[in-house]
């Protein structure tokens, strides 16, 4: 099955610690085709990036995106995966 990668910046929502908001979120898309198919039989998403800023508090969040969910840590006014 062939795959593609491309960067996007998608709309996404970004909860936790009390919080929530609307946020820009960049991410690698790997679209997998099926067999001489014209359009992806589905999606998956890797390096993905908080594009704004916020003020909410260091924490545990999870971020929403195209039906897909990620947990991710701000830490010194930063937002990275969380791993485990």
């Amino acid at each position: 099955m062939p795959v593609t990668k491309e960067t996007v910046l998608l709309e996404g929502v970004l909860k936790g610690a009390g919080h929530e908001r609307k946020c820009r979120v960049k991410a690698l898309r790997h679209s997998t085709y099926a067999d001489e198919c014209a359009t992806p039989t589905c999606f998956s998403y890797s390096r993905c990036q908080i594009e704004d800023v916020d003020d909410f508090p260091d924490g545990d969040y999870e971020v929403e995106f195209d039906a897909h969910r990620v947990a991710v840590t701000k830490k010194a006014g930063r937002y990275f995966l969380r791993c485990g």
